[in-house]
């Protein structure tokens, strides 16, 4: 009965050995990056919650504000995520929009999303005006951008008559 024993565990030694050995840590294993992005609030799919397509523009006359951009994370988070950004293109601080202060955004935990409102001055345009919103920073190790390109990390809001 012992050599029976022994012969059982060895058996279980070998096996135990066999299935550390086989397993090897897949070198191709990239974990999914926290990250955020920003779209149009907008939605372009049919019924009231479908999104088809991730717009990074949008326009609105100037009579309607505030210009807004919504920034979401791909996971839900425990802790709050502060995101910073910047403002360019070729609408004017104090004569098209007010600047909002400070250039951050929080969305809180728990939650996929918080907006970026600009508050539009309603003046008439000689022409269209741009304002370009670009993610800088994030806070608790979260990336800016989606995919291997980055894209949805620069939003442009076009202000129209």
């Amino acid at each position: 009965m012992s050599s029976l024993k022994n012969i059982q565990s060895l058996f279980i030694a070998i096996m135990a050995f066999l299935l550390i050995a086989g397993c090897k840590e897949d070198e191709d294993y990239q974990p999914i990056p926290d990250i955020v992005y920003v779209t149009s609030t907008a939605v372009t799919g049919t019924g009231t919650a479908a999104a088809t397509t991730l717009p990074s523009s949008v326009s609105g006359k100037v009579s309607v504000s505030p210009a807004t951009a919504r920034v979401y994370v791909n996971t839900l988070k425990d802790n709050d995520v502060t995101v910073t950004y910047t403002l360019a293109g070729t609408a004017v601080a104090g004569t098209n929009y007010t600047r909002p202060s400070p250039l951050s955004v929080v969305i809180p935990a728990g939650k996929w999303y918080a907006d970026i409102q600009i508050p539009v001055i309603n003046a008439p345009l000689t022409g269209n005006k741009t304002i370009v919103i670009a993610l800088v920073t994030a806070s608790n190790d979260t990336q800016i951008g989606l995919g291997t390109d980055r894209n949805y990390k620069i939003f442009t809001y076009t202000l129209t008559n």
